[in-house]
């Protein structure tokens, strides 16, 4: 395993750097978006263990809210799951746009992990991933509803194909995840598809627990990686870094967690982390 990043750097003012972790609220929200073509839900295939996952994940926060080292966790599988919750005020108007709603929105937590369907368009420069009802949109996507961490939100687990294509990333479609005042630094998601089954339940209880102190980055990419020898269906994590310098950039994606969380300044570029030559179905092998 070779272990990759490229660098985009924007032509941006360099705004006043945003606070240390330290001096942040400590909140996660979990997604798991299992069931799918019901009544009143979106289309896809359904996946027991897409909330599965999700309950590894709050279930370590949990015991971190137990030992006095982190404020709270609030789940939202299924229904629960909404596109108005991913949406920036910015991206629409106020009735739909809910990413800062108390212990639901996206953008009320520090920390966001989500287990679900996704999918990408390099002609639209986009990735989008799908919600657990059609009571509002099906898609939450990264340029029509997203405008991440001007609210609290720091860090985003994303487990859905698709959701960090390389190509998308290239031509800049993930910049409209923030601006340059933004507290969002870090989008861990997947270059084309990526697998699923009860060993994802257990990577993702393995990633969450080393994660606390440093690795958040890294870790994601060590854990969710699979190599499928021959064959053009690997698994290949990346871990998108937003900031200022790539000095910044590489300390968080290194030795940031989710109590030292690095601070990165202006989010005026980003560094795309990924496994040289990982080669997925539904995306470019990825470079050497």
């Amino acid at each position: 395993m070779r272990l990759r990043n490229q660098t985009q750097q924007w032509t941006a003012a360099a705004l006043a750097l945003l606070l240390p972790a330290a001096a942040l609220a400590n909140e996660t929200h979990v997604y798991g978006i299992a069931n799918f073509g019901g009544a009143g839900q979106c289309n896809a295939d359904s996946h027991s263990v897409h909330t599965k996952t999700a309950a590894e994940f709050a279930g370590y926060f949990n015991s971190l809210v137990s030992s006095g080292l982190w404020s709270d966790v609030r789940t939202l599988n299924n229904s629960s799951a909404r596109t108005d919750l991913w949406t920036d005020p910015s991206k629409g108007p106020a009735a739909d746009a809910k990413d800062t709603q108390a212990n639901a929105g996206v953008d009320d937590a520090d920390v966001v992990f989500v287990h679900t369907h996704g999918g990408h368009s390099e002609a639209s420069q986009r990735s989008w991933l799908v919600m657990g009802t059609n009571a509002d949109e099906c898609a939450a996507t990264t340029d029509l509803h997203m405008n991440l961490g001007n609210g609290k939100l720091n860090i985003a687990v994303v487990k859905a194909c698709q959701s960090g294509d390389l190509q998308v990333w290239k031509d800049g479609g993930y910049r409209q995840l923030v601006t340059s005042s933004s507290g969002f630094s870090m989008w861990n998601a997947f270059h084309g598809d990526s697998s699923c089954g009860n060993f994802v339940k257990r990577y993702v209880k393995r990633y969450v627990k080393n994660s606390r102190g440093d690795g958040v980055g890294e870790n994601w990419i060590d854990e969710a990686y699979d190599w499928d020898l021959g064959k053009n269906n690997d698994d290949c994590p990346v871990s998108i870094v937003f900031g200022q310098t790539k000095a910044q950039r590489v300390a968080m994606y290194e030795f940031g967690g989710w109590r030292d969380r690095k601070p990165t300044g202006s989010k005026t570029g980003s560094t795309y982390f990924f496994v040289g030559g990982c080669d997925p179905s539904s995306g470019q092998k990825l470079p050497e």
